[in-house]
């Protein structure tokens, strides 16, 4: 895969799909761990941020961006707005939308949008490389790796048995947070992880702190009315519609209304409780608008450079200029929108969801 920028481009996706089914956030998972090697491909390239706007970087980086919003879609633990929209759903449609059956929904559509990305970019962008010399560069940071640590084993095997929790959470009755702290204290226990390290981790108690006050929010917004007020609204724009038009139409609108905020939690946390009331008031398929809301939730992210961190650290290298990503998030979105109302539509009929 790494003898060409499509190959690459794979290689990014792949290496995203599995962080997001245990990394609940999307800005640690993109920014942190995968920023820095999509980066370091970029540099071996030649290629660097102070040179300005440049296909290769650009191609790299909205293949990256793209990737990360996809891979937060495909889990419910892949961002942090996914378990209200799971919550959400529960509470108005009254389902359980889990681990299994969020991945289960979500899995064909993005697996075929993981394959179209990379040479449809690659088509668009037209990035040239030289992979001679690079080839040989990827040879010796292979030697310098060395072999698999002690520590390294102990966190696959950790990070394991949280999927393993996650995905049996039906049958096993643990919630997912409580999994989560459970590895939290098996990490600290096998030495992996010290408190210092937990006590210094400013980002993640900030996104503790604030995600919860968006939980407190929108639960808020549901006791007093205002959640089922703007369904209603919404449902009686819609009133003549049938459920599967009325079901399309919502999920539309709550895609597009991304372009009103500049964070993708906030998007979730305002909307998804009332397009879900609409729903339930128009009659729509409950599985169907849960998963098209869960989906567009992350993806709608493509429309702007700023929608979520870690788009934010992508757009912000220069790479492309904010008009033409702007552009480019219109031309992936409308990738994205195709496939979802097509082989996502054909999946869930399959399903039986509608």
């Amino acid at each position: 895969m790494g003898r060409s920028t499509i190959g690459i481009g794979y290689v990014i996706c792949l290496a995203e799909l599995p962080l997001a089914s245990f990394i609940p956030s999307n800005t640690a998972r993109g920014g942190g761990i995968i920023y820095p090697i999509v980066e370091s491909i970029i540099a071996s390239l030649g290629v660097e941020p102070q040179m300005g706007e440049n296909p290769v970087g650009g191609f790299f980086s909205l293949v990256a961006a793209a990737a990360n919003l996809l891979s937060s879609s495909l889990f419910v633990t892949g961002m942090a707005g996914n378990p209200i929209v799971a919550t959400k759903a529960a509470s108005i449609f009254g389902i359980d939308f889990g681990f299994s059956q969020w991945v289960l929904g979500a899995c064909v559509p993005v697996l075929f949008l993981i394959f179209l990305l990379p040479p449809v970019m690659h088509i668009i962008m037209r990035p040239k490389v030289d992979f001679g010399m690079l080839s040989v560069d990827i040879l010796q940071q292979h030697r310098e790796l060395g072999q698999v640590s002690t520590n390294e084993l102990k966190l696959c095997a950790t990070l394991l048995g949280c999927l393993v929790l996650w995905i049996g959470t039906p049958y096993f009755g643990i919630d997912s947070a409580v999994v989560a702290y459970m590895a939290i204290v098996v990490l600290v226990l096998v030495n992996i992880l010290t408190w210092d390290d937990i006590i210094k981790n400013h980002k993640a108690w900030d996104t503790f702190f604030w995600l919860a006050s968006f939980i407190v929010l929108a639960e808020q917004l549901t006791a007093l009315g205002v959640t089922e007020w703007i369904g209603n609204s919404l449902s009686r724009s819609l009133q003549h519609t049938s459920p599967l038009a009325g079901t399309l139409s919502l999920s539309l609108v709550y895609f597009l209304s991304m372009y009103l905020f500049s964070s993708i939690s906030s998007h979730v946390v305002a909307f998804a409780g009332p397009f879900f009331a609409a729903g339930h008031v128009l009659g729509c398929p409950p599985r169907l608008l849960t998963i098209l809301v869960a989906l567009f939730s992350s993806m709608s992210g493509v429309l702007t450079p700023f929608s979520t961190g870690s788009v934010a650290i992508y757009a912000s290298q220069g790479y492309i200029s904010q008009p033409r990503w702007f552009f480019y998030g219109l031309v992936i979105s409308a990738i994205m929108l195709g496939t979802v109302l097509s082989v996502g539509l054909l999946w869930w009929k399959i399903l039986g969801w509608y």
